[in-house]
């Protein structure tokens, strides 16, 4: 429906920039003789006869829609003898810019040699019609050339937008990756390891824990992880068969606290000690720590 739209109103267009050039020439055509006034009526008339049957039927003079200005626009500015004449080719070579460049190439050309010879005698007269020409074709580009910039900056943002996204996912991925690396290598450690010494120096290893302790407790208040920044400690409180245990990393630096992927590690390596030690039984042992280092 927009196409038809369009298409509909450039037919509007030509026809009514050629019947206003047809006008244009019958109007000037009464300061000639009577035999040149004759000769500019009855082209005019034919030029405006032939632009009509091609507005109504567009399909049937596709060849006559596309040479009909090349043949008669020049032949009635020249018979006219009239130098402002000259100015009724630039709204042709506007509307044929974008539509046919050929024949707005082959007006281009007929309105440079017409302005020659009819402005030979005056030179500034000259280089000033032939600027006015050439900047025909260049005002009827630049619609275009916006139109393409401004696609080129929507494609530029919409590009730089899923670049943004991109660069997230790939960030999540790699996150999920390493994750996933982390909580294999637990895994397999807690398979591999014969006591929870063994499981906890080998963590310490990978992580760049500094020291580990086991603190037994009879009970907890809280399960939740805790963290002292300030020291760069790591508390996992961990759940036993037979009583509580608290887990706690000390790391190489409290900076190591802010990286999300590393505390989630540790608070899975400290709950896994469950799998190793079911609890404590003499009640002494209670409150006093374990040391891994």
């Amino acid at each position: 429906m927009i196409i038809y739209i369009v298409r509909r109103m450039t037919k509007e267009v030509f026809l009514g920039v050629r019947f206003l050039i047809s006008l244009y020439f019958i109007l000037i055509s009464f300061s000639l003789p009577p035999q040149e006034r004759g000769t500019l009526i009855v082209l005019s008339s034919i030029y405006f006869t032939l632009a009509l049957i091609t507005y109504l039927r567009p399909d049937r003079m596709k060849i006559t829609n596309r040479v009909l200005d090349v043949v008669f626009a020049p032949s009635l500015v020249f018979l006219s003898e009239n130098a402002y004449s000259l100015f009724s080719l630039p709204p042709l070579i506007v509307v044929h810019t974008n539509r046919n460049p050929v024949s707005a190439g082959l007006l281009l050309v007929a309105s440079i040699a017409l302005s020659v010879y009819m402005l030979r005698d005056s030179t500034l007269s000259l280089f000033s019609t032939m600027i006015l020409i050439v900047a025909s074709p260049v005002s009827a580009l630049i619609p275009d050339f916006l139109s393409v910039i401004r696609k080129e900056r929507k494609s530029m943002t919409d590009l730089r937008g899923a670049y943004r996204k991109l660069l997230k996912e790939m960030a999540r991925w790699e996150r999920e990756r390493k994750e996933l690396e982390n909580l294999r290598f637990l895994i397999d450690t807690s398979t591999a390891s014969d006591s929870v010494e063994d499981f906890l120096r080998t963590v310490k290893d990978r992580f760049s824990v500094r020291r580990i302790h086991i603190i037994p407790k009879r009970s907890v208040d809280s399960y939740e992880v805790l963290m002292d920044r300030d020291r760069g400690l790591l508390s996992v409180p961990v759940k036993l068969e037979e009583g509580n245990a608290v887990i706690i990393f000390e790391l190489e630096s409290p900076f190591q606290l802010n990286d999300p992927l590393l505390v989630g590690s540790l608070e899975r390596a400290g709950r896994m000690v469950s799998l190793y030690i079911a609890g404590f039984k003499d009640d002494s042992s209670l409150g006093r720590a374990i040391n891994i280092s």
